[in-house]
């Protein structure tokens, strides 16, 4: 071969730009298209990605001067809740959206709230809905939380509430302004969904719905503490914050809760004591099924209707009185 047509050997500087920049273009593809991606493959994230356009467009009062009421939660809102029959309960008086993201947690929405209402979301009331351990958790949903609910301006309050280590955080910063480090977890769990026969099925099965505080002392020592943070916001913007707990099979210290929410202004509507739904009312022991969501939202529209008046509510003492599960159809 003449000595004219050999390959000059490439040299390690060469070599190692064009692998960075090889590695950049990925990085940059992958940021681009994994929200399609994963709206393409979740039928979740094209509900949260609605619900949460639809928040955005949230005022006190609809043009025809019907109070607005936003319910906020994960999947005991979602799944306790019939949203359709909801709305049309109300609609004459009010105008009522949701939006739900499965597995948060109170830091979730703290911040998640906080965000909303910075970016200028202004409905009359807003239901958040929790149960009591929820409401204690220091648990997050990750980089999607980071991405989806915290604003950049409340990280340095998110690591201390949420007592992230030094590793945790800087993986929060980074996916709070990534699109790729926040969906890649969902975009590999709606894979497996697709490759794994009944692997939702499976998911539900494993899944840890057990209380994650399970220490009495310390779930009402974080409620105390959290109670009167959501007042402040609250107040700070104006609007009416309510937490709801949802029907429960054991004991969840709502009693306590409520009072704790007197005592800071928060109303905490507990509209069926612990125990009282019985196993055959829950899908999974956790989450209420058709007929137990049927009976609570009956629940919840009774409260809304006789409570919240002209945006407002009309104080933090009011009480649920508890009618047997049997008179649903009276409440229709």
């Amino acid at each position: 071969m003449p000595l004219g047509n050999a390959r000059r050997p490439i040299s390690a500087r060469t070599g190692f730009i064009a692998l960075l920049t090889g590695l950049a273009l990925i990085l940059l593809a992958l940021e681009v298209v994994s929200p399609f991606i994963l709206t393409r493959l979740s039928r979740i994230e094209r509900r949260v990605e609605t619900e949460t356009e639809a928040a955005h467009t949230l005022r006190p009062f609809t043009s025809d001067g019907r109070p607005t009421v936003l319910l906020v939660g994960n999947s005991l809102l979602l799944e306790g809740v019939q949203l359709d029959a909801l709305q049309r309960t109300l609609s004459p008086q009010y105008d009522v959206s949701r939006l739900a993201i499965e597995q948060t947690h109170y830091l979730d929405w703290y911040f998640g709230l906080r965000r909303l209402l910075e970016e200028g979301v202004r409905p009359s009331v807003i239901v958040l809905t929790l149960a009591t351990d929820q409401l204690a958790s220091r648990f997050t949903l990750g980089e999607s939380f980071a991405h989806r609910q915290m604003s950049a301006l409340d990280f340095p309050l998110a690591v201390r509430q949420a007592k992230l280590d030094k590793t945790t955080a800087s993986t929060y910063w980074f996916a709070h302004w990534s699109n790729w480090l926040a969906d890649k977890g969902f975009i590999r769990q709606d894979v497996l969904i697709l490759l794994v026969p009944n692997f939702r099925g499976l998911a539900a099965r494993i899944a840890d719905h057990g209380p994650h505080v399970g220490d009495p002392a310390v779930l009402l020592e974080m409620a105390q503490q959290r109670l009167p943070e959501l007042h402040d916001l609250a107040q700070t913007y104006g609007v009416k914050i309510v937490l709801l707990v949802p029907p429960t099979l054991r004991q969840d210290h709502s009693q306590e809760v409520q009072e704790m929410g007197e005592r800071a202004g928060v109303e905490v509507w507990v509209l069926s004591p612990p125990g009282e739904f019985p196993p055959t009312l829950f899908s999974d022991g956790f989450h209420l099924n058709d007929r137990g969501s049927e009976i609570f939202t009956a629940r919840l529209g009774n409260r809304i209707r006789t409570v919240i008046v002209n945006g407002g509510t009309s104080g933090n003492s009011a009480k649920t009185t508890f009618r047997p599960l049997g008179d649903l159809d009276n409440d229709r």
